[in-house]
């Protein structure tokens, strides 16, 4: 048998490279316990925690942004037309006001809605918008008849000054830092989330606050009401406290006065809401 030099020397060039693929491709995935390639799963998507002092500096009146809505994850373009403490803005085109409407499933709404801002310069901010035109609008032609307003962290209302906290709770959705905020609060705080959570939608938020095997039942129980406003929170003994809320049905046209009684228990780090203190609403034909 006649053997070719040169194509002995080619296989001894190429089985070691060969070897040394199969190794580094075999060792630098990571593996499950069975021994199978964990899949990556793709990088969360979030703004950065800019206070709005920051941001304000970077988002100066009559520039432009993209708006990114992270729960359907359609975009739009706005541009800043005033606000002293926080954002008021206008879709720049009439198809950015209809991709905003459609954001709101067709009907504008009040409901805060968690947002990335696209600045100018590329700076991508967590924010929360409001889906409702008011006030004044100057763009001519893009069919919003207002502005509306954007809230970045600690920015507060320009009626009462106040920190709005459906806002923040957004602001920190799109931030990533939910849980991180949460451990901040204390008791009381931790309650009024959990309804604002609820009468936002936010439905996640507001069962990580709670700690209990009826958790689902509980969150089913506040799904049809328009809306729920906390009228006071009183406390009582060991870390038991009644909560009057107003519930709004029927489109907002009819109202529900309601106590609420809640246990707080302090679990990995945080306050949440022992949901064997407010079980017996199950019982009920109504809350």
């Amino acid at each position: 048998m006649i053997i070719n030099l040169r194509q002995l020397r080619l296989l001894m060039f190429v089985i070691p490279l060969l070897l040394i693929f199969i190794f580094m491709y075999k060792y630098t995935l990571p593996e499950s316990e069975e021994g199978h390639p964990i899949q990556q799963e793709p990088e969360k998507m979030c703004g950065k925690f800019l206070t709005w002092e920051e941001t304000r500096h970077y988002f100066n009146k009559f520039s432009s942004a993209t708006i990114l809505d992270l729960d359907t994850g359609l975009q739009f373009n706005v541009q800043r037309r005033g606000g002293t403490y926080h954002a008021d803005v206008q879709p720049l085109t009439a198809e950015d006001t209809a991709t905003m409407k459609a954001i709101y499933n067709g009907k504008w709404s009040w409901k805060r809605r968690a947002i990335i801002v696209e600045l100018e310069n590329g700076r991508k901010i967590a924010a929360s918008m409001n889906g409702m035109p008011h006030g004044q609008g100057a763009i001519a032609g893009n069919n919003f008849n207002g502005h509306s307003c954007i809230h970045f962290r600690n920015s507060t209302t320009h009626g009462s000054r106040k920190v709005d906290l459906a806002h923040q709770m957004m602001v920190w959705k799109a931030a990533d830092v939910v849980e991180k905020q949460i451990k901040t609060l204390g008791p009381e705080d931790n309650i009024r989330l959990f309804f604002t959570a609820i009468d936002q939608g936010e439905m996640k938020i507001a069962g990580s606050l709670l700690d209990g095997e009826e958790e689902a039942a509980i969150l089913e129980l506040f799904r049809d009401y328009d809306y729920i406003r906390i009228s006071a929170i009183t406390r009582l003994a060991d870390n038991n406290y009644k909560v009057n809320v107003l519930l709004g049905y029927d489109g907002g046209r009819k109202q529900l006065r309601k106590d609420i009684p809640l246990r707080m228990i302090k679990k990995n780090s945080y306050w949440h809401i022992d949901v064997g203190s407010i079980v017996v609403l199950l019982q009920q034909p109504g809350v």
